[in-house]
């Protein structure tokens, strides 16, 4: 039986202060003694397959139909499967533990990925399309698992791991559509999907083995048994600052698929055809130092504080990317904007790590962590019909609202932590 009273002052999550290390940069030196360096590999490359599937299947479903249009289709199909996959591999990681669900998670993705293969180009389109679909939903969801592990891994260093994670994260979304592009040029579309499903056999199962795995709680079922201790349930204001956080990461989302295809959209006009994905990078480059860089912020600075001023700075360069008329001002435009997009993305997984409760870590990451997905297709869809019509500054205008509807999130989120919170007690 529980019994509620409200709290006398209003609480806020565990801010930085509570886990950053001492150091600055140096901080990163505590990671591999946490965790070992095979760790660490395997998280790096284990998450390299969820840059590459997308623009792989996009990549082979286009050459085998000879359509761009069922490559598209293919591509969101594998978007929108994973955003549905991700939580509900979570939750099951949950219950079951990690080791488990990734090695099933494996097997069934491979089994996709090689239907996918001998499909395309043979079987009518939307077989094509239901079998990306299904390689999207079985995509194994490293990089969010590999947060849930640090949070029992190494909790003292959960702000060093989490700027870990996001400078690997913007690292691999540089190099894996690269690695696509280049294996495709040399070996064939198919090649590619090999290569991903190779990548996935190898580390993700190497991560999935990895003794960490142990670490993580497990959800309990409910027990008739009086004596039989359940981990606390996730209280209301948590529950609210999760779905804040998702909320952010689906702006996020929607800010990365808006400006990849405003980057794009700028390139033909300027006619750098292809520059594109070089104007991108240059965005995420400027992200992953800066998310590096976090751990030297100060604890005192609160979360929420973090969150409106990254989202003020993507504002200022967002508006820069509407008003650009030039190739200079518009790179100008993506290292100020990419400057804040990281340490945001890594203030928002901070604040999901700070509520999720022993059981919850897997559902908690990985449903934040789905919103990128989701938002990225919505946001890839929305702007292309701006800029088709508008031209680049249609899709750039989008970049520019949601980065502004990250100040208001960053508002709300100090209003829902900042509430008197009902405590629960057994």
């Amino acid at each position: 039986m529980s019994s509620e009273e409200c709290s006398p002052t209003p609480v806020e999550p565990p801010s930085a202060s509570a886990t950053r290390d001492p150091g600055g940069l140096t901080a990163y030196r505590s990671l591999p003694a946490a965790a070992g360096w095979g760790f660490l590999v395997a998280t790096g490359l284990g998450r390299l397959p969820l840059s590459m599937v997308p623009l792989a299947i996009l990549t082979l479903a286009s050459a085998a139909t000879g359509s761009i249009a069922v490559g598209g289709v293919a591509a969101a199909a594998s978007a929108l499967g994973e955003a549905v996959g991700a939580p509900v591999a979570g939750a099951l990681t949950d219950r079951h533990g990690q080791r488990r669900v990734l090695l099933i998670g494996v097997v069934l993705h491979l089994a996709a990925l090689l239907a996918f293969g001998a499909s395309a180009g043979l079987a009518p389109d939307p077989v094509v399309v239901m079998l990306a679909g299904a390689a999207g939903l079985t995509l194994p969801q490293v990089g969010a698992l590999s947060r849930a592990r640090w949070l029992v891994v190494a909790p003292q260093h959960r702000q060093t791991a989490f700027a870990f994670e996001g400078a690997i994260d913007e690292v691999v979304y540089i190099f894996g559509p690269a690695l696509v592009g280049l294996i495709a040029v040399v070996s064939g579309p198919a090649a590619a999907l090999i290569v991903s499903g190779l990548l996935v056999a190898v580390f993700v199962s190497w991560f999935a083995v990895h003794p960490s795995h142990r670490l993580v709680p497990r959800r309990r079922k409910r027990s008739a048994t009086a004596g039989d201790a359940r981990p606390p349930r996730m209280r209301g204001r948590d529950r609210l600052l999760v779905a804040v956080a998702f909320t952010g990461m689906l702006a996020m989302g929607v800010f990365f698929g808006a400006s990849q295809t405003g980057l794009t959209a700028f390139a033909e006009e300027a006619r750098i055809s292809g520059a594109g994905p070089l104007l991108y990078a240059v965005m995420a480059v400027g992200s992953a130092a800066t998310t590096l860089a976090m751990v030297a912020v100060p604890g005192r600075i609160r979360p929420w504080a973090r969150w409106m001023i990254a989202g003020a700075g993507m504002t200022a360069g967002s508006l820069l990317l509407v008003l650009a008329d030039d190739t200079a001002m518009v790179i100008v435009a993506c290292v100020l904007a990419g400057a804040f997009q990281g340490p945001l993305m890594l203030t928002v997984f901070d604040v999901s790590g700070s509520v999720a409760r022993p059981g919850s870590g897997g559902i908690v990451m990985t449903l934040t962590a789905s919103g990128v997905v989701l938002g990225l297709a919505v946001g890839a869809a929305v702007s292309g019909v701006l800029a088709e019509h508008l031209g680049s500054a249609g899709a750039f205008v989008v970049v520019l609202a949601v980065s502004a509807l990250q100040v208001v999130l960053g508002f709300g989120m100090r209003l829902v932590a900042q509430a008197p919170s009902p405590v629960t007690g057994s």
